[in-house]
């Protein structure tokens, strides 16, 4: 029964990873009062979290999912959002980046839960067809290393907390789950997010997955990506030990930019930025964030020895026109 978890955590005590994984199993398969969920969400969330909550939560999301049997070898970049910034979709365009550099690219993500700047958003406005047959889903991602797998259609049973998420109206265990169930479960990450205890969190279940490198990533001024506007720390996660350091912009010789100088917004803004980016004609400081971030990303496959060293690969790739070549073929694959 719910009230029993319910109970354990107004009494402040966390539930085991067995019970958690338990309780979303029961809210997925039998008839569980909106209310009930929205209150326990609200109770996880103003207790705080546990490692063993969410890995178990994570863990019923992923069993209840729609199976995605592609290589492990390849690399998830997404954010859990929540900055409430106008913003450009950095993780969508490193992901062509970094596929247009030989990586496998298997990205999990949603639509904008709010207004349209989602990275699921830009796709459709930049006409990149996601909602492939898997067999066809398979082929373009064997010919042009992109996969993007679209949250609401691979986690069909979220659907039961929708009411109860609107109930609760607030950043949920949801919120950090949604990218560690990436249904392909890739060996490499980039997880974002805009609290350092958030990241904590995420890097110490990665921690006791068996991801080989995964970065957690908080950036100034708390948006979910590394920055060129402040320090940016990173939990790195491989070998099952953490290791947490931070670096500024000016360390890859990149200048400081204030944030709200950075242009993002909704799709349409965002689908001119990514277009302009691709024909290397668009916003430096922002080619600047989009290749930092990309580079890491580089970095966390194993691919690049440095994340400078990723950098300059990034810009190398966008300037040669490679990235605008494997976005065009996406589309031209995924449109048959």
């Amino acid at each position: 029964m719910i009230t029993d978890y319910l109970n354990k955590i107004r009494n402040q005590e966390n539930l085991t990873q067995t019970e958690a994984e338990k309780c979303l199993n029961l809210i997925f398969h039998e008839s569980v009062k909106d209310d009930d969920i929205a209150e326990l969400l609200i109770l996880l969330a103003e207790k705080g979290e546990s490692k063993e909550e969410t890995a178990g939560f994570s863990a019923s999301l992923l069993k209840n999912a729609i199976k995605l049997d592609l290589t492990r070898e390849s690399i998830d970049l997404c954010g859990t959002g929540g900055s409430g910034r106008d913003r450009f979709n950095i993780s969508t365009l490193s992901a062509f980046i970094l596929a247009a550099g030989g990586m496998k690219v298997i990205k999990h993500g949603n639509k904008g839960s709010r207004c349209a700047n989602g990275s699921f958003d830009l796709l459709e406005k930049i006409g990149c067809n996601f909602d492939l047959p898997e067999e066809r889903q398979k082929a373009v991602f064997n010919e042009t290393n992109l996969c993007f797998v679209f949250a609401r259609k691979y986690h069909p049973a979220m659907k039961k907390v929708v009411p109860a998420r609107k109930k609760a109206a607030r950043r949920t265990i949801f919120n950090i789950i949604g990218p560690l169930s990436n249904p392909a479960q890739p060996y490499y990450q980039i997880i974002g997010t805009t609290e350092h205890t958030k990241a904590k969190l995420i890097a110490r279940v990665l921690e006791e997955s068996d991801r080989k490198k995964c970065l957690v990533i908080v950036g100034e001024p708390g948006i979910d990506e590394i920055s060129i506007s402040g320090k940016t720390t990173i939990y790195e996660v491989e070998n099952k030990k953490i290791k947490e350091y931070t670096f500024e912009p000016q360390d890859f010789n990149i200048p400081l930019i204030k944030y709200e100088y950075l242009p993002g917004g909704d799709a349409d803004t965002n689908k001119k930025l990514f277009l302009d980016l691709i024909e290397n004609k668009g916003n430096n400081y922002l080619k600047d964030m989009v290749c930092l971030n990309a580079g890491a990303a580089f970095y966390c496959a194993k691919a690049d020895k440095t994340i400078d060293d990723g950098c300059e690969r990034s810009r190398e790739l966008l300037d040669s026109g490679k990235v605008k070549k494997i976005y065009e073929k996406y589309i031209h694959l995924a449109s048959q």
